[in-house]
């Protein structure tokens, strides 16, 4: 009898380590392969990849990010899918840059 293996499809609401790091710092972090963040692999300015995905993935997940920024727990404790070379910790008193670049435009 054949077995038949089933991977489990990741949904397309989840946002990833590299997405969430850039939506909350602005930063952009290259590593040597596997980046699926907003970037093109060269360019390091984050303002410069800001696109109708990138505001609709902010508002899709802008309550969960923000929670986590005012928990001021690491990300490495709080998302499970994390990498330990985008560390964000201790910034519960200020916005992610997401909030500042997308929020504040709205008022």
């Amino acid at each position: 009898m054949a077995t038949i293996t089933r991977r489990k499809r990741e949904s397309r609401t989840v946002l990833g380590p590299y997405r969430r790091h850039e939506l909350l710092t602005g930063e952009i972090c290259y590593p040597m392969r596997g980046y699926t963040g907003y970037g093109d692999g060269v360019g390091t300015d984050l303002a410069a990849f800001i696109s109708d995905e990138m505001r609709a993935d902010w508002d899709s997940h802008r309550d969960e990010l923000l929670a986590f920024w005012r928990s001021g727990e690491t990300n490495l404790d709080y998302f499970a899918d994390n990498k330990p070379w985008l560390f964000i910790c201790d910034r519960p008193h200020s916005l992610p840059w997401a909030a500042r670049r997308f929020d504040m435009k709205k008022r």
